[in-house]
């Protein structure tokens, strides 16, 4: 009952920012019927050059941006509710900030980066045609979309705060209230790739989702995960910027972007046993606060 529970609020939680898209999608269809309408019946109304406006990059990234804003005001005020009143777990915010705990969130966010090129490589090869398409995709998130001030804090400030809310803070906490940790992170990290609605992001998204479990689990707070997502986000416009600027000749480049895609291999495992290490497992003892689930410590521990 437990675990059907938890994953009923989860799929609520999942459903909402899906709804409010699929929403928000019918309306500006409708805007656009009406505005063709106006079009042919007048003339006045230049319908191509607004269809062209409505789905233009700037257009679709201002508009992800809006609907952020009413996800972390939305999401944000119920999970602060929620922590502050009903899952009152103690957050070792002194610990969260350490500079031990920065530098492994920020190492284990840059090894998988790159690990996360092996793997667009590996749809590159295997999947031409897929790739084609993320590729695609990917141009509408240039830096050079809007103002690079603007993109910088739309993709790494802006869109984590969101997505941590509603990945980490609300449907892998709400989980972990009915199942054990990788469970509750392999089906919260899925659930991150298919928010994504395409197969390159949804894989390497859905890998990313199950680490950012990781950290939310040991360090039992948001800031962990949001620093970590934030650094992910941000690294992949400094390689860009790196490949893109002729500092290094392209042989010299492609020889250290593939020493450092086989390092992180590695890298990835050093640094989640350094977070481990840094945050011992909280002991499996729960606690009901009205609706939610705690875990405290046992007694002398």
């Amino acid at each position: 009952m437990k675990k059907l529970k938890s994953a009923g609020f989860a799929a609520l939680y999942l459903a909402i920012p899906i709804v409010m898209q699929f929403l928000i999608a019918v309306v500006l269809g409708m805007q656009m019927l009406a505005l063709n309408f106006v079009s042919g019946g007048t003339g006045q109304v230049d319908f191509n050059q607004i269809q062209e406006r409505f789905q233009s990059s700037q257009y679709n990234l201002i508009l992800v941006a809006l609907l952020n804003f009413i996800f972390i005001v939305g999401f944000g005020l119920w999970y602060y509710f929620i922590r502050t009143r009903r899952d009152v777990s103690p957050v070792d915010y002194r610990m969260v900030v350490s500079r031990k705990s920065i530098l492994c969130t920020l190492g284990l966010a840059v090894a998988s980066q790159f690990v996360c090129n092996i793997i667009m490589t590996l749809f590159a090869i295997l999947f031409p045609d897929v790739y084609r398409g993320y590729v695609d995709l990917a141009q509408s998130f240039d830096i050079n979309v809007l103002p690079p001030w603007a993109m910088l804090f739309i993709v790494t400030v802006w869109s984590p705060l969101a997505e941590e809310l509603i990945f980490r803070a609300m449907i892998f906490r709400t989980l972990r209230k009915g199942f054990s940790f990788l469970p509750a992170a392999v089906i919260s990290g899925v659930l991150f790739g298919v928010y994504h609605m395409n197969w390159v992001q949804g894989v390497y998204a859905a890998a990313l989702g199950v680490l950012l479990a990781f950290t939310y689990e040991k360090t039992n707070s948001l800031l962990g995960c949001y620093l970590f997502h934030l650094m992910f986000n941000l690294l992949s416009y400094v390689i860009e910027g790196i490949q893109s600027s002729g500092i290094l000749p392209d042989i010299v480049l492609g020889i250290v972007l593939l020493a450092l895609e086989i390092g992180s291999l590695v890298g990835i495992g050093f640094f989640i046993r350094r977070f481990s290490k840094l945050y011992p497992k909280r002991p499996d003892v729960r606690v009901e606060v009205g609706e939610e689930v705690q875990l405290v410590e046992k007694d002398g521990e």
